[in-house]
């Protein structure tokens, strides 16, 4: 690499002043302790550029004395020092001799924002920044305003000054225990042994106080404990990017206010995106429109990237953004302009390219696989590396490291709304609402009215409309997920089909015992919506497998022992429980038929569900574990209200305590739906 012009005198001040000799007299003081005796008057001469040392040894141990303290830390720097003198490249031997160490191969900055355009004052002024090491940097702004992008290109300027390397992490509302962890592996300390929060950070801040490291912590307003990450230190630098200007419990803290763009910043990224196509005739057109959107670079960017990628010209900009002019009534609420500008390159995505977008919301801030994506849509690798570069070139999706992927925060919350809304909170609150009111209602039969009453039946049946409700709310959120065009649409449909046929046997039921006066209508046409739920149940069991990122096939059951041992362990439950003993009657082989179809289909679909919870713990980061865990115990409990009723078929009468077991299974296999459609909602 060739080394940086210039003069001697320039760069002799630079080192001097970063290796924090104040005065002259104390270089002079430096260079007597190494054996070189100088008048004072000699480095005035150097600063000043009207002499240059007349040796190349004391050059050398002017570098080594600037290599200790700190102020040269790359073999680019000292090659550009001793240039500057005529004194050409430093030797391998003198290398050796100065003790200049090699930077880092730790360096987890994500890869450089494409068309990165502006901000060189506030880089600037970080790079000059007087005793860099040791300084905690907070860049803040609101959502959309190139924080991110910002401390991702200070990292990659930065790289070559901190030799320990270059962490980066993104922090989210319960992640510190990860990322303490995983600072405590980098530096070379294994303490997953500890388990309190406090106590990891005292001892990562102990490690990290005597390495030379630039930390980077993205987001940290979505965390209130961020401070016990910063070490205080003089040799550990920290940078931080937040929407509010607030550190707590750290008062000492250089605070930088990322702004929107300027005039100049917005037509240098509009002319590097368009390369030849733009004109200076468009400069009114784009600044009028840059302003429309809160001149936010993150929607500039996405307007610009847009008509390339639509090889539409820019005096269409405004004709767009009056296809979405309500977005814009309030011109200075930057939220509603950064939606609007999503909102349109939302709207130019087919339901395939849709679908993509959605599911990558889901990884709750993180970065993400091309192979995760392709298994929660059931795409192949090649359609899903297509669908990700449409993304990409509207810059809706960028680049991470090591081929993985990103969303970035804003972009992140506009397409969960569109996941999430209406809220599932509300669904929620309907669902539990109703199963509160059918409990209570259930409560107040058993205590005030006679068994023989029709309100039993009544009950009974009416517990259909919990299953009818969850099976709509299931539609309406496959939708949300692509529908038919994703594997996990696929799965949220068929557990929804399975939860309308349950309901038809509910009022199939309902039918033979209250209007034909059936005592115990088994077989009957209500186990033909039973039955046909079982499945359904054992389809969506395995598309949400598969959508976990779990390969349900013969190899992958020889690797995994346990995904053997459990199908085989539920059904010899299922018989023990269900047909040990059994006497056939082979004048009725429906109801043998129904008698090993029930318990042999429910084992089959718990199984399973039982592989998804285990398996899903280290795949897609974890994200699918909960939504596993609601479907897994909604099947058990449908389970076990079979084997109940089974059990006590002599006793069993309408709206005994079997049918809180039947209402329970609907309202968790409606909660876990809600689940998978909810993103911030925990149950």
């Amino acid at each position: 690499m060739t080394p940086k012009s210039g003069t001697f005198g320039e760069l002799f001040r630079k080192y001097r002043l970063r290796a924090e000799f104040n005065t002259l007299s104390e270089v002079g003081s430096a260079l007597a302790e190494k054996g070189f005796i100088f008048e004072d008057s000699i480095f005035s001469r150097w600063q000043n550029n009207s002499r240059l040392p007349h040796s190349r040894k004391i050059l050398l141990k002017l570098i080594e004395i600037f290599v200790e303290r700190g102020a040269l830390t790359t073999l680019v720097e000292v090659n550009e020092f001793l240039s500057s003198a005529n004194r050409g490249y430093v030797s391998d031997t003198e290398r050796e001799i100065i003790h200049l160490k090699s930077p880092s191969d730790i360096f987890q900055v994500p890869n450089e924002i494409r068309n990165f355009s502006g901000r060189q004052g506030i880089v600037d002024s970080v790079l000059h920044m007087d005793a860099l090491p040791g300084k905690v940097i907070l860049l803040y702004g609101p959502a959309g305003i190139g924080k991110s992008a910002l401390a991702i290109r200070l990292g990659h300027v930065l790289r070559h000054r901190f030799l320990d390397g270059i962490l980066w992490y993104k922090i989210e509302k319960d992640n510190l225990m990860d990322i303490l962890l995983s600072i405590g592996r980098i530096v070379g300390e294994d303490i997953s042994g500890i388990h309190d929060l406090h106590v990891r950070a005292t001892v990562v801040r102990a490690l990290l106080a005597n390495k030379q490291v630039l930390l980077f912590l993205d987001s940290v307003e979505m965390n209130d404990d961020i401070h016990i990450l910063i070490p205080h230190s003089n040799l550990c630098t920290v940078i931080m990017t937040s929407q509010k200007n607030m550190l707590k419990s750290h008062a000492d803290y250089v605070s930088i206010q990322v702004p929107s763009f300027s005039e100049l910043e917005t037509l240098s990224l509009f002319q590097q995106v368009m390369k030849k196509k733009y004109r200076p005739s468009y400069r009114d057109t784009v600044l009028q429109t840059a302003r429309r959107v809160g001149n936010l670079p993150l929607a500039i960017h996405i307007l610009a990237r847009h008509l390339v990628h639509a090889n539409l010209p820019v005096s269409r900009l405004p004709e767009l953004l009056n296809e979405n002019v309500l977005f814009f009534y309030n011109l200075e609420y930057e939220n509603k302009s950064l939606h609007a500008a999503f909102e349109m390159s939302y709207g130019k995505l087919d339901g395939t390219a849709k679908a993509v977008l959605v599911s990558a919301s889901i990884f709750k801030g993180k970065d993400f696989s091309a192979q995760s994506i392709g298994y929660i849509n059931g795409f192949s690798a090649l359609q899903t590396a297509h669908v990700l570069q449409q993304l990409i070139d509207l810059s809706l999706v960028e680049h991470s490291t090591k081929h993985r992927y990103r969303l970035h925060p804003a972009i992140q919350q506009f397409v969960r709304d569109k996941l999430d809304s209406p809220r599932s909170s509300r669904l929620i609150i309907i669902a539990w609402g109703m199963f509160i009111f059918f409990v209570a209602w259930w409560v107040y039969l058993q205590m005030f009215v006679e068994r023989e009453n029709i309100q039993y039946g009544i009950f009974t049946t009416s517990k259909a409309i919990l299953a009818i409700f969850g099976g709509a709310s299931g539609i309406y959120i496959a939708r949300g997920w692509g529908g038919a065009t994703s594997q996990l649409g696929r799965s949220v449909n068929m557990f929804s089909f399975g939860l309308f046929f349950q309901a038809f046997g509910e009022l199939a039921w309902g039918y033979s015992a209250n209007i034909q006066h059936i005592s115990l209508p088994y077989p009957s046409w209500a186990d033909l919506g039973y039955f046909t739920a079982i499945p359904f149940y054992i389809y969506g069991a395995i598309l949400l497998a598969k959508s976990s990122g779990i390969k349900i096939t013969i190899q992958s059951f020889r690797k995994k022992l346990i995904a053997i041992m459990i199908p085989v362990g539920m059904l010899i439950i299922a018989y023990m429980l269900f047909l040990h003993g059994y006497t056939f009657d082979v004048s009725n082989p429906v109801k043998i038929f129904l008698d090993f179809g029930y318990p042999f289909g429910e084992a089959i679909y718990i199984s399973v569900a039982i592989i998804t919870f285990i398996f899903s713990r280290t795949l897609l980061d974890g994200i699918m574990r909960s939504k596993a865990l609601l479907v897994l115990v909604a099947l058990l409990v449908q389970f076990i209200a079979d084997y109940t009723f089974l059990y006590t078929i002599d006793t069993y009468y309408q709206g005994n305590y079997v049918t809180i077991g039947y209402l329970l299974a609907f309202f968790f296999m409606t909660l876990a739906l809600l689940h998978l459609k909810s993103i911030q909602v925990k149950i």
